[in-house]
């Protein structure tokens, strides 16, 4: 017998509790407060045994959807099921059953004085070898006529979504009661605000709720012709390496094997080599830090007290080489102390070679991804960020710089104001990121460390006058990244090889931006 969570009122002089049962004034003082909780929200109950009151007589008319539903892309036959889906003042009211919950990740949990829904529940964990998800099969036992009305009640207890209150009486689309069971009304605020819910039309006769999905999708990380490769957020079968989809996003992505995702890893690490540059041999003297016969650091620091707080000491210092021309020269070096507590500090030095002469940039601009040479003789050095420990990127160095045929360094970033500035797919060994007219799309983040004020940030093109355009279409891209990555493989939009923007949305939703098309695909298409 399948189990249903319902809040029963079987004998009349039963106390049940309405939001008039909680004192607004308590209310008002407690949220301000900000002391309201899960645990607050029983105590609020609890406090109200005392108050006897009856459930609202059954006087609301609903009717069945004339469109059809959809749990996680699987039909649902409404004709058929024991507590259908209805219609209530244009709105769609959803059945709080224990299989409906626990399909779409929503907990309940119910007492004497009411009713609590949460965000999260069903089996929402996994990812180990031989795991599989449980499912939650409806009960099909019912038979509704399409063209009848049926009649619901206000629930007379109290209610609480999440740590939200539900003042129902007063609401527009308010709780119902129908046959002892729970119907919550889809509003946006409900379902997706509280219950991180997803409603989505197919055409205009299919509603599809979406929730209790495992983000299976995690990164793209390569592109070919015709294929996205993603990396997983966690695999279920040992074989399981990555996931390839093609672009056409017209067929379910495709598992690859570990041996093949392998493969594919070395490819890219051999096409890659043109991005970075060469690493080099840096001369250790009683005086400092050389590079041939330049001077580039003194004693004081390439070494350090031993005796100092952590017992530091210098675990390496190396040194890489990005040609700019045939007679200039970026050199980069890397400084990695080690503590006996287990972290490590990063230091970026940065040098302008010209003639023999090693000029200190470091203040400037510091850890290149990558060179971009332009037709007149400048170079782009662009920067995903410099990582000081943990491989967490520092805010504001992320960095576009122009090296110009005369040697001058000039940030773009000092052009846009106070801006992180990124190259999207500049980590893309088959991406020519320069257009037609020799411009460079580019993506600035104001640096705000205010969290009540949301910064401005937005995609451009400049060009070698460091003079930018606002590319206004791609202004709804930019608002998905309200914060910046704490690390350079976090940032969520991909650039392919045809220029393209790509990215992974919530619900294993694949979309591409530039085309303006996307494809969502479930657990049962994903998971194996």
């Amino acid at each position: 017998m399948l189990r249903l969570l319902r809040i029963r009122n079987k004998r009349k002089k039963r106390r049940v509790y309405t939001s008039k049962s909680i004192s607004k004034d308590v209310l008002s003082v407690a949220l301000k407060r900000g002391f309201i909780g899960f645990s607050l929200i029983f105590l609020l109950f609890a406090c109200f045994l005392t108050m006897p009151v009856q459930a609202a007589e059954g006087d609301m008319q609903m009717k069945l959807p004339a469109f059809s539903i959809e749990l996680n892309g699987k039909p649902v036959d409404n004709l058929h099921l024991k507590y259908p889906f209805f219609i209530y003042k244009d709105i769609t009211y959803m059945p709080l059953t224990w299989e409906v919950t626990s399909t779409l990740g929503v907990q309940l949990h119910y007492s004497e004085g009411g009713l609590t829904i949460l965000r999260g529940g069903g089996q929402m964990g996994g990812g180990w070898f031989g795991w599989k998800k449980e499912q939650y099969p409806l009960d099909l036992s019912g038979s509704h006529d399409a063209n009848k009305k049926y009649t619901a009640a206000m629930p007379g207890f109290g209610l609480v979504i999440n740590d939200m209150y539900m003042d129902n009486g007063n609401e527009t689309y308010p709780f119902l009661l129908w046959n002892d069971v729970t119907y919550m009304p889809l509003t946006w605020t409900n379902a997706h605000d509280y219950l991180g819910l997803q409603l989505r039309w197919k055409g205009d006769s299919t509603l599809d709720i979406i929730g209790g999905q495992l983000q299976v999708l995690e990164r793209i990380y390569y592109d070919d012709a015709e294929y996205l490769y993603i990396y997983p957020t966690f695999v279920t079968e040992k074989w399981q390496g990555s996931l390839k989809v093609k672009k056409s996003m017209d067929e379910t992505p495709v598992w690859m094997t570990v041996e093949e995702t392998d493969a594919l890893r070395k490819r890219i690490e051999e096409e890659s080599k043109h991005l970075g540059g060469s690493p080099v041999t840096l001369t250790s003297k009683d005086d400092g830090l050389y590079y041939e016969g330049m001077k580039l650091l003194p004693k004081e620091q390439i070494t350090v007290d031993s005796k100092e707080a952590g017992n530091p000491f210098i675990r390496e210092i190396t040194g890489t080489l990005y040609p700019l021309g045939s007679d200039r020269s970026f050199l980069d070096v890397t400084k990695v102390t080690a503590y006996n507590y287990g972290n490590s500090m990063t230091d970026h030095y940065s040098f302008l070679l010209e003639k023999g002469n090693a000029k200190d940039v470091s203040d400037t601009f510091q850890n290149p991804a990558r060179i971009i040479p332009n037709p007149d003789g400048s170079f782009w050095m662009a920067s995903n960020g410099t990582s000081m420990m943990r491989g967490r990127i520092v805010p504001g160095t992320r960095k576009l710089a122009l090296v110009t045929a005369q040697g001058e360094i000039r940030l773009a970033n000092q052009a846009l104001g106070t801006y992180d500035v990124t190259v999207p797919g500049v980590t893309n060994p088959g991406l020519h990121p320069l257009d037609s007219e020799g411009r460079l799309l580019i993506y600035a983040h104001e640096l705000n460390f205010d969290p009540q004020q949301s910064p401005n940030r937005g995609y451009y093109r400049i060009d070698t006058d460091l003079r930018t355009t606002k590319v206004e279409d791609l202004d709804p891209l930019a608002q998905e990244t309200p914060y910046l990555p704490t690390y350079t493989y976090d940032w969520p939009v991909y650039r392919g090889i045809d220029g393209k923007l790509y990215l992974i949305r919530k619900n294993n939703d694949l979309a591409n931006y530039t085309d303006n098309t996307s494809m969502q695909w479930y657990d049962h298409q994903l998971l194996r």
